[in-house]
Order: C-alpha cells, then structure tokens, then sequence
C-alpha cells in the first residue's frame, strides 16, 4: 500500500477505472517530459488502485458464477 494512498473501499468501481485511466494520462506526460520519478511514483499508486479494481471485479464474476440463473444455461463454446 502505498503511504499516500487512503482506504480505496469507500470509491465505487467506476471512480476507480476513472482514476486509472487519469493515471495512464498523467505517467504518459511524466514519460514525455522524462521525469522518471514522477512516473515510478503514479505506477506505485496505480498498482494500489488496480489491484483494488480487480478485487471487485472478482468478486463481481464470482457472483455471477453463483447465480442460479445461469446453472441451466447451454454452453456453446
């Protein structure tokens, strides 16, 4: 956990891939501009946002796998 970086429980799932994506933009710009420091300190609290990203996402396709609804679907792969 990066020490800057306040509990991620409290964003929705939508503000977390929102603030990934501005990441992206800013370590980008960071890139261009060749401040290495700067781009190595938003990968640190990219990994905090993303590793909290694909909890949720876990979470969400293992409720899916859970639900009844689709026990009985036809499995054409």
């Amino acid at each position: 956990m990066h020490p800057l970086i306040s509990d991620l429980s409290g964003k929705t799932t939508e503000e977390l891939l929102k603030t990934i994506n501005d990441m992206y933009k800013k370590m980008a710009f960071a890139n261009r501009m060749g401040n290495a420091a700067m781009k190595q300190q938003l990968q640190l609290v990219m990994q905090n946002y993303q590793q909290e990203y694909q909890k949720r996402i876990a979470v969400e396709v293992k409720a899916a796998e859970d639900n009844p609804i689709f026990k009985d679907s036809l499995d054409i792969g």
